[in-house]
């Protein structure tokens, strides 16, 4: 991956949660009595919240895979596994790939099972 475009994802993705949750502190914050159930879910289930939430969620994903690549490069490498013991060492290109697999596996299903509850 380009160093300058995760770089800008990484920034630009925690702008848009910080956007998102201001959102919905504004929401609790500037209703004038006490929110109630019925409130609560007609606010999340207009239309602009579903958008906003499922554009949030995968900011999010994408926010966390980059930090995870980040230290599946930093630290699952020859060198460094070869600290803890030769054998891990032969393996490291096969424990990272194994790790990016798993937690882009993970962040998929996350991304799915979220937009599967906001839409349905």
């Amino acid at each position: 991956m380009k160093g300058f475009l995760i770089w800008n994802i990484q920034r630009y993705s925690s702008l848009v949660i910080l956007c998102y949750l201001i959102y919905i502190f504004s929401f609790i914050l500037l209703s004038e009595n006490k929110i109630n159930f019925f409130e609560w879910s007609e606010f999340f289930l207009s239309f602009q919240s579903r958008f906003f939430t499922s554009i949030v969620f995968l900011f999010l994903v994408m926010h966390a895979f980059i930090g995870l690549w980040t230290i599946g490069t930093d630290y699952l490498t020859k060198r460094t596994l070869g600290f803890l013991n030769r054998s891990l060492s032969e393996r490291a290109s096969l424990i990272r790939s194994l790790y990016f697999m798993t937690f882009g596996f993970l962040g998929f299903m996350y991304l799915f099972l979220i937009l599967y509850i906001i839409w349905i």
